[in-house]
Parts: structure tokens; C-alpha cells; sequence
């Protein structure tokens, strides 16, 4: 029965086999050697994203592209069926997938990959087609078509046109009022960053894009949070073909009043690849106001800034040379700085100045005369690196400073004392210290990332010196009183901190931010003073001399939680409490103080931004005023033999909460750009200064105690605006600038309770326009007003009123000659003395360009021809004013010669796609 039944199904299953055998088999796969990866990129709201920088990395690729104006991206050949893709975007979240796709497929596309929204900043991208200044998160960028300028203007004259940006006479360029401390070139560190030599010496015809980004406190990288403390750089993104270049400059100057000037520098930037030498001296008398210089040489001289203009005369000597290298070894950027600067001026200074005391008011007429000699050397080494989701920045500085100062003055005092004094101070002071700053970055492109800051600096002062005051009465000849002290001082202060900060996303919408910021602050100080008495005698004054050891530790703790919706709406929610406690040795007093305090401040922030255009920002944050230990001690603490220090253990710590409100929006369809800002700060329990005023009559001296109190009250209100127009077919700038700043300041003197009523004014408005192809003309008018108001001076209020009109213009004749003028005329009131002073201040220069490139220019120069640049610098203080009297020698002459060849072409580094911020991807 089993044979018959095995034979059936053997019969059974045979021709269903040769009917298979009969079915052609399906071929085997063939593996693909590369592949075609396509894909696109999105915003939350499904537009596309052009120019995000995207990223295929394997065991076998390491490929960059840059996405299509339709957000396309397209990777031609990929060797391996398994990737990960990177894609970085201003103004969204870092983006990071890894994919598994089949090997088989000669053409793969990727699902939409899909950007959420963020307040962290990045720096690699920022593309706009729209006129105006952009705004994309914490950059804002322009476009260098959208402003004409002329042949051989610098980056500087482009800037001028620019929407927000200002530059003052000593070069500070500065936006939205903010001044901008750091210059990119391509994204890459400008030489040193130095901005003012970025603006003179870059011309503006390679220039493709401008961009302002609002960086961290400390300039190192990006905020991690819309609160966060801001510094602003300058990225320069020149066109792909001037992306490297080499620059010379030779410059010779000479003129009346002793004055010359020399220079010669050669630089070679591309990228992170960079070298510099340059060597410059100079000499020019102090004591003239500051002017705009005028003319092309005046805006390319070798960039070394002097300390000239201050005081009311005297001669100012300087001369520097530095060095710079540059340069990338695989994914490290480092580079090498090394400068020496020495200086001797030799300044006189003459000032009228009222203080006003419960008891009355001094007037004081002071003469100074100083002579003053500083060497310094500055050592600075610096490196970045980035790998994967690692990047690392490190900074490293040393300097040593050596001055010598010899300071004489004499004092004629009226009101509540009358008298003379003639001091004399000689001090050798040498000055080592050293810098550290290390920012390293963990998990740069997921959804949680760590931000380690590691930062250490020391500074030593060691010096001696000498401390003279005769005090004269009605006899000149022989001195009422005399105090000749010999002083030494020894200070050393470590600081050390790490900055911990912890980000995490949830679901694109949901970020948190944890900070913790422990550090130590360890200062040694110490001042001996000894009085020489008649015969040579040698006193140590104990009562007069400082020794203390202070140690301070801090902890501040902060949590933010930021909520983003649909890009256009983000609040930002988050507190921070802070430890503190301080400790503090006097031996020569023989007492220790000690201080431990604890403050929770909140702090809130709403942005809405409904475009590019635009956006507005509203915030609240409460800030503490810790008391020093110094006002907490109730010794007496001598800052100078006439000024005590006598502190209150019981302070508090003070409080202050401040509101603002910003708004920026541009009018593209009649190309307006417009902010506005209003801030309001209110004091809480503030630490204010108690004035005692102690008359000797033997002496004749005034010898001020100062004690601290708790105060409450006082306040801030700050109203800002500027409005910017561009008018392209007319070649036609337009700004209206104002600013208003009133509030009420509080402090003490003899125990009462008296307050200041500030206000200030600035008002100004630009227009520059070029009606005809052989003029330019620019035109100002500036008013403002400082008024003050101290309850301890009643029915004398002091006000400080100044308008400004000036007419600048510049005449282009055949043979390349060019002729500038400019006239300012100015109208002065001030409470502080008498009549009205409205001087005329014309400045001109002729100039001829030469050679074949016509980058050589010999320029004659004629500063205030008429010789009335001789005003007051008027300054108001709480308690009073003082006036500083400028020289009377302001007319001066120079004959100027410069050559400055340069060349740029397109950067070696020009062989992938290039990045938002000009550099290209290696």
C-alpha cells in the first residue's frame, strides 16, 4: 500500500516539475558601481530653499553641493547606496538623516527634506534677490548692485550709502548705532579683524554681498538664544572671481606743525590663507579737534590708530610694525600675529570745571602737562578646526607693557575752598598678562548639542613712582602744606571660567537652552605709600597704604525655553539665578570680609517676523548690581591721600529691569527701510554713594569720605529711529537718524537724597547725491541738545546745545584730477560759559591720480583754513561739568603721496561649491 501510494504522487509531481522547467527564470540583480542621488529642500511651510549647503558623507563619499534657486539638489555619481545627509541654512535647524536605499537604482530621489525654523544663527548661508538690507535671523545682508559708487571707491564709500552703517572721523564704523568690532573676509577673520582697515583698503568693485551678523558677547560664534548678549561683524563676501587678492601700499605725508607721516604694508589674503608686514611712524601735535579727513590718501594710509586729538596741546610720536601669518593644514585654520607699538606724547591740557557740594560749589582752572612713553609687544596665536558634528576655536594672547609717566598740574580752586595745588607724579609700571578663550562645539547638526567655553586671563602690574601736592595760599612762594608720598604697587588678578551650554530641539518648534557658568576671580593688591618728610625722613603711612586679597566665585545658572511657530513667531522664555560669594583679606587692616548673595532674574523675549523685510522684537530682563567688598568694608579704604572710601556692610544688592521694544522693516515697493526702538530701565534699591566733604583748614584741603547707602528709585528712557531711503535712478541717499535719551539719576551727599534730571538729544539728517557724472555732493545737518538739571545747583540748569550744518563736494576735472571741499558750519550754547561760539571749519584737498592702473595719488591738503576749529569739549557729569580747551593752532597743511597696487582674482580654494558667507566647501 506505500509503494502504490509513493508512485501516485512521484506521478503526481512530475509534470507540474517540466512544466516549471519550462518558466524562464528571472535574471539576478546587477549591483550598480555609482548612483544619481536627487533630492529636494523645504521650509515647514513647503517653499523651497535656495542655496542650502548640503553634505553626502559614506565610507566611500565626501561630496558638497549647493541647492538650485527651486531648492533642487543633485549628486552625480554616489558610490554607496548608504549615506548621510547634512543640509546647514540660515536661519533653520541643521539638518542630519542617514538613508538605506537599494544599490540597484541608478537614479535615487529623497523624500522633501523638510528645515524647521530657528533662533540660532548660522553663518553659512544667506541668499536674497530683493533690494534693501535682509534680515535672516541674526544676519542681515546687502547687496552690492543695489548702491552705486564710483571708480576706485573703497568698501568704506559703499558703506556710507548702505542703510544703518555710520563712520566716524577716527575710522569706528558702526550699524544701527551698535559699533562693529570684527571684519571677515569670505568668512574668514579679516588679517586681525581689524574693521577699519577692512574698509579702507578693500575696494568696493569686488564686492558681491554685505552682511552684519550679530554674534555672541565675546565675537567667537553664534547666540545660542535671542537674549543673549550680541557683538556685531562685518562679513565681506566678494564676487567668486575676486576672492583672493594681494595688496600693497606705500604712503608719504608731510606738512606744518612738525607733522609727517610714513607707511608701507604688503598683504595677501585667501581665505584662511593669509600673510601681512607693515611698519608705519608718525607725528602730529595734540590738542586739535578731531576733523573727517578728506580726500582719497586720507582713507588709505597704513592702518595704525593714534592717540592725537585729546588735551589742548602738545606732540604725539608713534610708531608700529607687525606681522601676520595664516594658513589651513587639512581642517585646522590657524594663524600667528606679532606687533610692537611705541609711543611718547607729550600733551598739555587745560580744563574749567564745577562740582557741586552740599556746602556749595568748587571751580576749578587745572593745567596739566604729561609726559607719557608706552612699548608694548602682542603675541597672539589663534585656531579652528571642524570635524563632523566637532568643531573647535581657540584664541591665545600675550602681552607686555612697559609706561612711563611723568604727570605735573596745578590747580586753582574757588568757592568752598580757595587755594593753588601743584602736584607731580612720576610712575614706572611694567604689565604682563595673557589671554585665553576656547569655544568648543559638540553635536553641531542634531537635535542636541554642548557648547564648552573655556576662558583664563591674567593681568600683572608692578610699579613705583612718586606722589607730590604742594597746596599755596595767599603766598605763592612757600607752600601752606606739602605731601610727598613714595608708592609701590603690585597687583595680579587670575580669572578662570567654563561655560556650559546644553541645547536641545523637540520637534522643530521646542528649543532648550541650559547655561551654567562657574568661575573664580583671584586678585592680589598691593599699594604701600611712605611720606618723605622734611630731612629725608621715611614714614610708612599704614592708614594711607592698601594691601588686600580678594577671591570671588560665581555660578549663575540659567534655563531658557524658546517656542518657534511657523517661523514667523518665536517666544523666548527662560531665568537666571546666580551665586555669588566673595572673599576678602585686608592684613595692614586686620579684618576679613566675607559675602555670599543670591538673585533670580527673570527674562522674557517675543519676535515676530513676518518676512525678511521685517521684524519685531519685545523683551523684559532683570539684571542685579552686586555690592563690592570694598562697599562693604567699614574701614577706611584710601584710594588717594584726599579720597576715602568707608563702605556698609547692611547693602543690599540692587536691582534694575529693563524693557525694549524693536521694530525694522523695509518698504520695498517705495524702498524705505525703517527702525525704531524704545527701552525703558527702572532702578530698584540701587547702591548710591554718600559724599561727605571734609575741609581742612590747616591744610587747606578738601578731602572727600564716601560712604554707600540703598537707594530707591531712578530711571531710564531711551527713544530711537532711522530711516533710509535709496534712490538708485537719482543715484540718491537719504537718512534720518534721531535719538532721545531722558531719565533721573539719584545719589547722596551729606546724607540727603538728591537727584539729576538728564535729557539728550540727537537729530540728524544725510542726503549725498550725484546730479552730474563730474559732481558729488553730500550734505548734513546734525542738532544736539544735553540738558541737566541737579537738585544741589537750583535755577542753574546746565545745558550743552550744538547744531551741525555741513556741505561736502567733490569736483572730478580731465587728467584724473579731483578737487574735495567740505565746510561745517558749527553754532555752540553752553551754560557753562560765556557768549556763543559758531565756527566755520572749511577743509579741501586737490589730488591727481597717476601710472597705468592709476593707483598712485599725489594730494595737497588745507585743514580749517579759516582757523576756528577751537572749540570747548563740554562734558556733564552727575555732580557737575568740566570743559577741556582745544588748541588754538588748528590750521595746518600736508603734501600727500601713495601708491597702492592690488590684484584680486578667484581664490585657489574655488573648486566646490561656495557657501552663503563666501568661502568655499574643501
Amino acid at each position: 500500500m506505500q509503494k502504490i501510494l509513493s508512485l501516485a504522487i512521484f506521478l503526481l509531481l512530475v509534470p507540474g516539475a517540466m512544466l516549471l522547467a519550462q518558466i524562464p527564470q528571472k535574471p539576478v540583480a546587477r549591483q550598480l558601481p555609482v548612483r544619481r542621488v536627487n533630492g529636494i529642500v523645504r521650509d515647514s511651510l513647503g517653499r523651497s530653499i535656495p542655496a542650502a549647503a548640503v553634505r553626502l558623507t559614506s565610507s566611500k563619499d565626501t561630496l558638497h553641493v549647493v541647492t538650485s534657486e527651486y531648492g533642487v539638489f543633485n549628486f552625480p555619481a554616489v558610490r554607496s547606496e548608504s549615506f548621510t545627509i547634512e543640509v546647514q541654512v540660515m536661519s533653520y535647524r541643521p539638518y542630519r538623516k542617514k538613508y538605506f536605499l537599494n544599490d540597484t537604482r541608478s537614479i535615487l530621489v529623497l523624500p522633501p527634506v523638510v528645515m524647521g525654523s530657528s533662533l540660532v544663527q548660522l553663518k553659512e548661508v544667506a541668499v536674497t534677490t530683493a533690494k534693501g538690507p535682509q534680515e535672516r535671523g541674526d544676519t542681515t545682508e546687502f547687496w552690492a548692485k543695489d548702491y552705486i559708487v564710483r571708480d576706485y571707491a573703497r568698501l568704506e564709500d559703499m558703506l556710507k550709502k548702505m542703510e544703518g552703517f555710520n563712520t566716524d572721523a577716527n575710522g569706528q564704523l558702526s550699524y544701527r548705532g551698535k559699533p562693529i568690532s570684527r571684519a571677515l573676509f569670505n568668512g574668514a577673520k579679516y588679517f586681525d579683524g581689524d574693521v577699519a582697515a577692512a574698509i579702507k583698503e578693500l575696494p568696493a568693485d569686488i564686492v558681491e554681498r554685505i552682511q552684519v551678523i550679530q554674534d555672541n558677547e565675546s565675537g567667537t560664534g553664534r547666540r545660542l538664544s535671542a537674549s543673549e548678549a550680541s557683538s556685531q561683524t562685518l562679513n565681506v563676501v566678494t564676487k567668486a572671481d575676486k576672492s583672493a587678492g594681494r595688496m600693497y601700499q606705500v604712503n608719504a605725508e608731510g606738512g606744518t606743525q612738525d607733522r609727517y607721516r610714513g607707511g608701507a604694508s604688503a598683504r595677501s589674503i585667501d581665505g584662511w590663507k593669509q600673510w601681512s608686514l607693515s611698519a608705519s611712524v608718525n607725528q602730529e601735535p595734540l590738542g586739535i579737534m578731531n576733523s573727517e579727513p578728506i580726500g582719497a590718501i586720507s582713507g588709505m594710509n597704513t592702518s595704525f590708530s593714534s592717540m592725537g586729538g585729546g588735551g589742548s596741546g602738545g606732540m604725539l610720536k608713534n610708531a608700529s610694525a607687525q606681522v601676520h601669518y595664516g594658513n589651513t593644514f587639512g581642517k585646522l585654520n590657524f594663524g600667528a600675529d606679532y606687533s610692537i607699538h611705541h609711543l611718547h606724547s607729550v600733551s598739555e591740557t587745560e580744563e574749567f570745571s564745577e562740582e557741586f557740594y552740599k556746602e556749595g560749589s568748587l571751580k576749578r582752572n587745572t593745567k596739566r602737562t604729561t609726559d607719557n612713553t608706552i612699548t608694548s609687544h602682542v603675541m597672539t596665536l589663534s585656531g579652528s578646526a571642524s570635524k563632523g558634528d566637532f568643531s573647535m576655536m581657540t584664541t591665545a594672547t600675550a602681552t607686555m607693557s612697559h609706561n612711563e609717566n611723568k604727570n605735573n598740574s596745578e590747580v586753582q580752586q574757588s568757592g568752598i575752598l580757595e587755594n593753588l595745588q601743584r602736584m607731580s607724579l612720576s610712575t614706572t609700571t611694567d604689565m604682563p598678562s595673557y589671554n585665553l578663550y576656547s569655544l568648543l562645539t559638540f553635536f553641531t547638526s542634531r537635535k542636541v548639542h554642548l557648547n564648552v567655553t573655556i576662558s583664563s586671563s591674567s593681568r600683572a602690574t608692578k610699579g613705583s613712582g612718586h606722589d607730590n601736592t604742594d597746596t599755596y595760599g595767599a603766598d605763592i612762594t612757600k607752600p601752606d602744606s606739602s605731601l610727598y608720598l613714595l608708592q609701590r604697587q603690585d597687583n595680579n588678578t587670575l580669572f578662570n571660567a567654563v561655560d556650559v551650554a546644553l541645547t536641545h530641539s523637540w520637534r522643530n518648534k521646542l528649543t532648550f537652552l541650559l547655561k551654567v557658568t562657574p568661575s573664580i576671580n583671584k586678585s592680589t593688591d598691593i599699594n604701600y605709600r611712605d611720606q618723605v618728610l622734611p630731612g629725608q625722613e621715611v614714614k610708612r603711612l599704614n592708614d594711607l597704604s592698601n594691601d588686600n586679597m580678594l577671591t570671588g566665585y560665581r555660578l549663575p545658572t540659567s534655563f531658557t525655553v524658546t517656542y518657534d511657530y511657523h517661523q514667523k513667531i518665536s517666544v523666548e522664555v527662560g531665568g537666571r539665578y546666580e551665586i555669588n560669594w566673595q572673599h576678602m583679606r585686608l592684613p595692614l587692616k586686620e579684618l576679613d570680609l566675607s559675602t555670599r548673595t543670591g538673585a533670580f532674574l527673570p527674562a522674557i523675549t517675543v519676535k515676530y517676523a513676518p518676512s525678511s523685510a521685517g521684524n519685531l522684537l519685545a523683551s523684559f530682563n532683570r539684571d542685579v548690581n552686586l555690592p563690592t567688598l570694598l562697599q562693604l568694608n567699614t574701614k577706611p579704604y584710601y584710594v588717594t591721600p584726599f579720597d576715602v572710601v568707608i563702605g556698609n556692610k547692611d547693602l543690599a544688592s540692587g536691582l534694575v529691569d529693563n524693557w525694549r521694544l524693536r521694530a525694522t522693516y523695509t518698504l520695498a515697493k517705495v524702498g524705505i527701510f525703517a527702525t525704531g526702538e524704545v527701552a525703558y530701565s527702572q532702578n530698584y534699591n540701587s547702591i548710591g554713594a554718600n559724599r561727605l566733604v571734609r575741609i581742612d583748614t590747616v591744610t587747606k584741603t578738601i578731602r572727600t569720605e564716601t560712604y554707600y547707602l540703598n537707594m530707591k528709585g531712578g530711571n531710564n528712557k531711551n527713544l530711537g529711529y532711522s530711516l533710509s531711503k535709496n534712490l538708485p535712478g537719482m543715484n540718491t541717499t537719504l537718512k534720518l537718524d534721531g535719538y532721545w535719551s531722558w531719565g533721573k539719576q539719584l545719589y547722596f551727599a551729606d546724607g540727603s537724597l538728591e537727584t539729576t534730571l538728564q535729557q539728550n538729544w540727537n537729530q540728524s539728517l544725510m542726503a549725498s547725491f550725484s546730479p552730474w557724472k563730474w559732481l558729488d555732493i553730500a550734505t548734513a545737518l546734525a542738532y544736539r541738545a544735553d540738558n541737566n538739571e541737579n537738585s544741589l545747583q537750583p535755577g542753574r540748569p546746565l545745558y550743552n546745545n550744538e547744531f551741525n550744518a555741513l556741505v561736502k563736494g567733490a569736483i572730478f576735472f580731465p587728467a584724473d584730477i579731483k578737487l574735495n571741499v567740505s565746510a561745517r558750519q558749527n553754532m555752540l550754547r553752553a551754560s557753562s560759559f560765556l557768549g556763543n561760539q559758531h565756527p566755520l571749519v572749511i577743509n579741501a584737498n586737490v589730488e591727481k591720480r597717476f601710472l597705468k592702473k592709476k593707483d598712485a595719488i599725489i594730494s595737497f591738503v588745507v585743514m580749517d583754513a579759516l582757523q576756528q576749529h577751537n572749540n570747548n569739549m563740554i562734558a556733564q557729569t552727575v555732580t557737575g561739568y568740566s570743559n577741556a580747551v582745544s588748541s588754538m593752532k588748528s590750521r595746518y597743511f600736508l603734501l600727500q603721496l601713495a601708491w597702492y597696487p592690488q590684484q584680486f582674482t578667484r581664490s585657489k580654494s574655488a573648486k566646490g561649491a561656495r557657501r552663503g558667507d563666501g568661502s568655499f566647501v574643501r
